[in-house]
Order: C-alpha cells, then structure tokens, then sequence
C-alpha cells in the first residue's frame, strides 16, 4: 500500500484535514487527480481558534469536493470557511447490517454480571459525552436503572467523577467490540439507549441501537434531527428539566419510528452509492 501507482487512480479520497496532509493532496492535485475530503470536523466561528484553521483552509480549498456527514455541517463549513456551498456533498453515517441481527440480552449480562434494568451509553467517558449531569438526574428520576457505559476512559478525572456521583447506579465497562454479538447484546437488552451529549453529528451508536431495535434518548444539539426526524426522544443536554422529562417519556416511549428511520435510511449498504454519485459528479 506505501507503493502506489497513482497513474491508476483519478480520485484521491482523504479521510482527514490534518494540514500535513497538504503537500500530498497538492502533488495529487497537480498530477490530474480529483482531490476527495471527508474532514470530520465540527467547527463554529466561536471554535475555530482552537484549531489550525490555515492549514485546513488549505486542504478544503484544494478539494475537488468535500463530503460532510449532514447538510448542517455542509452549512457551516461554508460559513466557517467561506467557500462555496455546492463544494459540500452531504453522505450520512450509516449502520452496519450486522445491527439488523438481535442478540440474546443473557450474553451481556451474563459477561459482565449485570441484574435489574439498564441504560446503555456507548461513548467514551468525556465532558462533551455529558454522561455526569445525565447520571446525576437518572438517580433522581429513575434510582432503579443502572447506567452502563461502554467506552474508554478518555478523561480519567470526569470518569471519576461519574464513579462518584453514581455509586453503585454505573459501570464503566470498558469498549465491546464493534458489531459484536456482545455489543449487540447490550443494545438488545437495555431499558433504552441514551446518547445525552452536548453534541453529536449524530452518534452513529444511536443508529447502530435503534437499528437493532432499541428506544433511544438523543441529544438534539448538532445534526441529530436531520438524521432521525420525530422517531427517538430528544433532550437538551444544558437543560435539567429536559433531560428529566426525556427520562420520564423513556417509560412509554415507542420504537416503531426509529428501527424504521435506521433500517430504511440508515445502514451503509443505502447510503454508500451517495459516494459513488458523489465521484462521478467530478467528472
């Protein structure tokens, strides 16, 4: 793979705006490649001095096309940026198909001796995930659910924080492997899916919980709407009183809206022939 032909190729597709990637992406360009970038970047006016902001000017100007996760991100790159809108090519995230396949809820229970109700968050455990302030209103609400979060310890100091606030009402287990029947097992198996961030663009672990048939609890700051309309439960993150009233709607809250947003919308075996279209307007 370090040993390219690039005589081969008319598109370069770059998963990144790290700006050390410019000199490539300029080489490629005056080859006579198309130059593809997907920047994964969630960025504001009121953010943008917190990241190298010339050096992905750069790259997002020379690209052919930029793909973006929504057409909110679309917008504000443009905006951020000062480029053309049309330059952004909106390509959703999307859910593996294995999430169409249920797994028995005993295989998690049983890995990590869990009894009595659960609210599962896959993320990792970090201020914007925003798992202490749902915590804290979950004891209040709801002291019979555990809150189950599987993901990596990526700021040990709030970690410590939630193990404090929740005392025996959560568990940070660590990361379960992707699309595994143990992952599937958790989301089959939970009292709902809680996603409580202070953004998201939009969780693909939401998708992932509602495909296989979970209710989900989602956050509606970043791009959440665009993806899942009316069909899961939304809260404002900065808001107790919302994210009690999300808890509480939890309790009659239906799936029928959500497992078809995910199934029919959502998996990537949809939305991949967008990138394809998405190539072929370059030529």
């Amino acid at each position: 793979m370090w040993r390219p032909n690039f005589a081969d190729y008319q598109i370069f597709h770059v998963f990144s705006v790290m700006p050390t990637l410019v000199e490539v992406c300029d080489y490629l360009k005056r080859r006579g490649l198309k130059i593809v970038v997907n920047p994964n970047l969630w960025i504001t006016h009121e953010t943008k001095g917190d990241y190298p902001f010339s050096g992905i000017w750069n790259i997002l100007e020379l690209a052919d096309r930029v793909i973006v996760n929504s057409n909110m991100e679309g917008d504000a790159l443009s905006d951020v940026f000062a480029m053309p809108r049309t330059k952004f090519h909106t390509v959703y995230n999307g859910a593996e198909a294995e999430f169409l396949i249920p797994a028995d809820p005993a295989v998690f229970r049983k890995r990590f001796d869990i009894e009595g109700p659960y609210v599962l968050n896959v993320a990792n455990v970090e201020r914007r995930k925003n798992q202490l302030e749902f915590l804290r209103i979950l004891r209040e609400e709801r002291p019979d659910l555990k809150l189950i979060i599987a993901g990596g310890s990526r700021d040990p100091q709030y970690a410590q924080e939630c193990l404090q606030a929740g005392g025996d009402q959560v568990r940070i287990i660590g990361y379960l492997p992707y699309a595994s029947e143990l992952m599937r097992s958790a989301m089959s198996g939970c009292e709902f899916f809680a996603m409580p961030s202070l953004l998201e663009t939009p969780s693909i672990a939401a998708i992932e919980a509602a495909a296989i048939g979970a209710k989900v609890l989602l956050t509606e700051v970043g791009s959440t709407r665009e993806y899942f309309g009316d069909s899961v439960t939304y809260v404002n993150p900065k808001a107790p009183e919302s994210i009690r009233a999300g808890i509480a709607a939890m309790a009659t809250a239906t799936t029928e809206k959500s497992i078809w947003a995910a199934r029919h919308r959502l998996l990537w075996p949809q939305i991949a022939p967008e990138i394809i279209n998405c190539y072929n307007q370059l030529f």
